[in-house]
């Protein structure tokens, strides 16, 4: 015969299974709030960028690399006062102060406008003097000339200028340029190879479905960002707030920089001859900067 409950029995009974049955739930919620609201720290953005190595490379300011600019500009300064006349290029940028000058890779990391760039100064003779000019670019029918894959470069072959450059290089300004043209045809192939990676594409496949969800259908987010208007106010326009969040939200931007890092990588291997030759001019500019800088004071 079962056992008989009394009320004040039954009414604690089941007091307890409530008790029970919210603590679970309290354990499931929080479990899966954590799950979700709490992820791994690492790097920003915008120290993954920094960490490309075609940004050391091409685009970071080094104070070495300061040190070469500064020479450059006082060498030249010096020539055109040979040649009569008082030059005053604006002051070299700092390490600190200088703004990046990588591409935007990837289109809009945030919605701050974009960094306006200082005003420059005057120069000290007017830019109309044919004389000055003369002197400071050298004849205009005499230019150094290099060729990429896509562009074509020119420097003036003589004047004040190339003198300065030929003070820091020695016989291989010819070569430094078709270096840093090199580099950067391959720093677009480094690109151009990314979008076969297949995390990349799966990246941008959930990029471009977070923007479905709310009503855009775009391609990338750099077709993206340049089909916004120029005065565009990123703050307060959708389709830009739209796509921040949605890289936010399937970090987008992570994958992209992690995967750009390893196609760098690659192609920079696959060119260590290149590379070598690169590190060794700008070591030896560097280090003629630093005696023509130690000679002035």
């Amino acid at each position: 015969m079962p056992k008989r409950v009394s009320p004040r029995g039954a009414v604690a009974a089941v007091f307890l299974v409530l008790v029970l049955a919210a603590g679970a739930a309290t354990w499931t919620l929080t479990s899966r709030t954590e799950a979700t609201t709490r992820r791994p720290t690492g790097p920003s953005t915008a120290e993954l960028a920094k960490r490309l190595p075609f940004f050391g490379l091409l685009y970071e300011r080094t104070a070495a690399q300061t040190q070469v600019a500064e020479a450059q500009r006082q060498l030249a300064v010096d020539c055109m006062a040979q040649h009569g006349f008082a030059y005053r290029p604006v002051p070299v940028a700092r390490p600190a102060d200088s703004a990046d000058e990588q591409p935007t890779t990837f289109g809009l990391e945030s919605l701050a406008p974009p960094p306006s760039a200082p005003p420059a100064a005057a120069p000290a003779e007017e830019p109309h003097d044919p004389a000055f000019a003369r002197a400071l670019f050298g004849d205009p029918d005499k230019r150094l000339s290099a060729a990429g894959k896509t562009i074509r470069v020119t420097r003036p072959a003589d004047g004040c200028q190339a003198e300065a450059e030929q003070r820091l290089l020695g016989g291989d300004r010819l070569h430094w340029l078709q270096y840093r043209i090199q580099l950067g045809d391959g720093e677009k192939e480094a690109r151009q190879q990314l979008e076969h990676d297949p995390q990349f594409r799966t990246a941008n496949e959930r990029w471009r479905r977070c923007l479905r969800d709310v009503g855009y259908d775009q391609k990338d987010p750099v077709a993206l960002m340049y089909g916004l208007p120029r005065d565009t106010d990123f703050a307060h326009n959708p389709l830009a707030r739209a796509d921040v969040r949605c890289k936010e939200h399937t970090g987008y931007l992570t994958t992209a920089y992690t995967r750009l890092d390893a196609e760098q990588k690659n192609w920079l291997t696959q060119h260590s001859a290149l590379l070598t030759s690169w590190n060794a001019l700008q070591l030896r500019q560097e280090k003629t900067a630093r005696e023509v800088l130690a000679a002035r004071h």
